[in-house]
């Protein structure tokens, strides 16, 4: 069985949602939306001030060779995109 990518970044996500919400004393949903990316150099930061905080190379590492960089990082694939429809705002 191989590893659902999706899945894997899904329930990363949750993990450290739920530690930063722990730290900051709120609930995990009353943090906003960031990538995934964000979230662990967010973790880190708190613990630390520098990225030489030891593991935190390993840890992006692990979390791209896990998920891949488009799910680390929030990146659309191209096709997405091109199929997305573009926002029109009216203007009074």
């Amino acid at each position: 069985m191989s590893l659902d990518k999706k899945l894997a970044a899904e329930n990363i996500r949750a993990r450290l949602e739920k530690r930063i919400a722990s730290i900051l004393g709120c609930n995990p949903q009353d943090l906003p939306q960031l990538k995934l990316g964000t979230l662990a150099h967010f973790a880190f930061l708190l613990e630390g001030d520098q990225e030489t905080l030891g593991g935190f190379h390993t840890t992006m590492s692990a979390l791209l060779s896990l998920v891949g960089f488009d799910l680390l990082w929030d990146v659309e694939p191209e096709e997405e995109k091109e199929k997305a429809p573009e926002k029109t705002h009216a203007v009074n």
